[in-house]
């Protein structure tokens, strides 16, 4: 069940004691990342660590839009297939759609054609919404 709380800062939610704060302004992934640092409280593009963190995401983000793709934190900062959550958390969850469009790509989003709960690989200087998690 989503709660707002006190302790996550207005207009974001909170789940299993992460707070997540949903933009709806277009940023390349590292912009939406310096974005996210800038509210404080150790702030990162969100990672996505389990179907169930997925699933709560993807019906908040249903609530706002649902023909738009969403950066997350992860990135293949070698483009080696090495990818990795920008917070450091293990990435052991997977949710790949399978779709790609090309080279180049070596950040993560989540896409819209699957209601948010698979990810993307997608060209990092594309600017999108974005998800920060704290």
């Amino acid at each position: 069940d989503i709660i707002m709380r006190p302790s996550c800062a207005s207009g974001w939610f909170y789940s299993k004691s992460n707070c997540y704060g949903y933009f709806r302004k277009l940023r390349s992934w590292s912009d939406a990342e310096l974005e996210c640092q800038s509210h404080g409280n150790g702030t990162h593009l969100a990672s996505v660590l389990s179907s169930k963190e997925a699933s709560i995401i993807s019906k908040y983000i249903n609530g706002y839009q649902r023909n738009q793709n969403i950066w997350i934190g992860l990135h293949d900062p070698e483009k080696k297939q090495q990818w990795q959550w920008l917070d450091g958390a293990k990435y052991l969850f997977r949710s790949w759609s399978g779709r790609s469009s090309g080279k180049n790509e070596s950040c993560g989003e989540m896409s819209y054609k699957e209601n948010f709960l698979t990810w993307n690989k997608n060209d990092c200087n594309k600017s999108q919404h974005f998800l920060c998690k704290y």
